[in-house]
């Protein structure tokens, strides 16, 4: 077989079709990035230089992962990260913490040699009503700030062969939700207020979909993916029941593949990511339009890669799940690392439908020998003929 463009690597895979070899992805999500000092580590270890380091993602500490790096690796993916708040707040210094607040109103606050920023004050924390949320102050996911300096970059990656994966305007509807109200509150409204609670989602739902008609105006003809997320799962179980999922947010999530297929043009997959343990809904998403699955933590209860592969691979693709980030990647040997990817390469590999990265973000504490590890077997493995 000819070599492929990486574009072209990445869409026969997506069309479960075994391309001349597997691609890799690193660097083009917010979850399937590598944070600050990790990515420090790796660029030494390579000999290769970073360049002036900015960061995607002031939350997670995930940098942009330079464009000579991800030559070297052969990273078939690039990534659009849009302006939003999370990537370059003005940042408040409390003495002992950094704290800052996004464009939703969420203030989020990380402690002086702490790795990352956690929510630290809820914008609908205490009493709520639909009017509320009707009068708040939402972003506006249109606005050409939040797009501004796509348009170029889109078009040199695709010039340049390469698959293109947008960021969304914010993580998922339910989330957000979280994350706006506080967990707790919002699990305890879905219960005891659905009507409020489903009319917070739908904001989001509404908020997202302006956002994809606005981003497809721009990018549309570069694009080929939108990374859909909500993590609706822990380790151990969904963070709802099947029933909760089933009656509240599933049709909202078909709302947003739905308008993301009307938006985009072909050829256009639905990406969507959640953590955790989802094997049970993995049919109502097959149902509802997910094409790709992210980032298949195979750790979680239930998430085991062949039943995966041998019950859904003919009716989606696996993006992740390369190598176990939890243990093996930060704590193992590079035999451990090696054997881990070979086991998932042998698994989800075959006919295709497998694009290798890591189960999310690569963290500080792995070291840089083991991401050189997962890359060196990669590469000896990565042909499919």
């Amino acid at each position: 077989m000819s070599e492929m463009t990486h574009r072209q690597r990445v869409l026969t895979t997506l069309r479960r079709q075994q391309p001349d070899r597997i691609p890799f992805d690193l660097g083009s999500t917010l979850v399937t990035g590598i944070t600050k000092n990790a990515y420090v580590n790796l660029a030494q270890a390579m000999g290769l230089e970073t360049g002036s380091i900015e960061l995607c993602d002031t939350i997670q500490q995930l940098p942009f992962v330079c464009d000579n790096i991800l030559r070297v690796l052969d990273v078939d993916i690039r990534g659009l990260i849009p302006n939003f708040g999370r990537k370059n707040p003005k940042l408040i210094d409390n003495g002992d913490s950094y704290s800052f607040i996004d464009e939703w109103s969420v203030k989020w606050e990380m402690p002086k040699g702490s790795l990352y920023f956690s929510i630290a004050q809820c914008p609908f924390a205490g009493g709520i009503s639909k009017k509320a949320i009707d009068d708040f102050p939402w972003p506006d996911p249109g606005s050409a700030e939040l797009l501004a300096g796509l348009e170029d970059k889109a078009k040199a990656y695709y010039e340049q062969g390469y698959a293109i994966i947008l960021e969304n305007l914010c993580a998922g509807a339910f989330e957000m939700c979280c994350r706006v109200r506080g967990s707790e509150q919002f699990l305890m409204d879905m219960a005891i207020n659905p009507d409020v609670a489903c009319c917070l989602m739908d904001k989001f739902v509404e908020l997202k979909i302006q956002y994809y008609r606005a981003a497809a105006a721009k990018l549309g003809e570069y694009v080929q993916f939108v990374r859909e997320v909500d993590d609706v799962a822990g380790q151990e179980t969904l963070l709802v029941s099947p029933k909760m999922y089933r009656e509240m947010i599933k049709s909202r999530h078909k709302m947003l593949f739905d308008a993301q297929k009307r938006c985009f043009p072909e050829p256009f997959f639905v990406f969507f990511h959640s953590d955790g343990s989802i094997f049970d809904i993995i049919p109502d998403m097959i149902e509802i339009g997910v094409e790709v699955l992210n980032p298949v933590q195979l750790t979680a209860k239930g998430m085991d890669a062949a039943r995966l592969k041998s019950e859904y691979g003919k009716d989606m693709c696996f993006w992740g799940g390369g190598v176990d980030t939890q243990s093996i990647l930060p704590n193992g040997s590079a035999a451990e690392v090696k054997r881990n990817v070979t086991e998932r390469i042998n698994t989800f590999a075959p006919g295709g439908g497998f694009i290798l990265g890591t189960v999310h973000n690569i963290q500080d504490d792995v070291p840089a020998e083991n991401v050189l590890a997962m890359v060196e077997v990669f590469k000896e493995l990565r042909d499919y003929q």
